[in-house]
């Protein structure tokens, strides 16, 4: 239940991030990878459900979609063995993924990292350059997330910050998680969320709006 909040309060945190409009303005395209990247898609993209167990990974919660607009993440299955030594170090190991996005069928939609912010300053990884982003419940401090989805023609889509988070062409309508059922718990964790970051967001725009009159 805890990894449930996590991800759920992850995907309320992003779209709230000034920035995001209500449906997500993401401006990424699907390119084609690097050699290193195409080789990681090879390695993980036809994984069976027994393989992606053996490799350690388990998925967890539902399918995350995107709460204020189009688009979704689909289900995380971590690594915990590799999230522990990586994500407190500040690093990102281009060879080994610390989580998986899964559809329901357990088939992998792409690959994803994340690391601590330990002063290293703007990630870089395939080419890419990766935004802080802010802290939420699980990783309370501002961290780095890399998203890679996997698209058609061996094309892949890049997240590199919270607008570009969230993958546009999936929809959790189209990839339920439990049958397509959410709790009202995870939906009220969702709401809950999604509230509290609004309450924030006011709150600063009104302590702004004071000091500059």
């Amino acid at each position: 239940m805890k990894r449930i909040v996590l991800v759920l309060a992850v995907a309320a945190v992003l779209a709230l991030l000034p920035g995001t409009a209500v449906a997500q303005s993401s401006t990424a395209q699907p390119v084609d990878p690097p050699t290193q990247v195409a080789q990681l898609r090879q390695q993980y993209e036809e994984l069976t459900p027994e393989q992606i167990k053996a490799q350690g990974y388990v998925p967890e919660g539902p399918c995350v979609s995107h709460p204020m607009g189009a688009g979704a993440m689909g289900i995380h299955a971590i690594n915990q063995a590799l999230y522990e030594a990586q994500f407190p170090k500040g690093e990102m190991d281009p060879a080994r993924p610390n989580v998986l996005m899964l559809d329901e069928n357990n088939k992998v939609l792409g690959i994803e990292w994340e690391a601590k912010d330990v002063g290293q300053g703007p990630m870089k990884l395939f080419g890419q350059t990766i935004e802080i982003q802010p802290g939420h419940p699980g990783a309370e401090d501002p961290h780095y997330m890399l998203h890679i989805y996997f698209m058609p023609d061996g094309k892949v889509l890049y997240g590199t910050n919270p607008q570009t988070a969230f993958n546009p062409e999936l929809s959790c309508g189209e990839l339920p998680a439990s049958g397509g059922v959410v709790s009202p718990a995870q939906l009220g964790v969702v709401m809950l969320f999604a509230a509290v970051g609004g309450l924030a967001m006011l709150g600063v725009a009104f302590v702004t709006r004071q000091r500059a009159s």
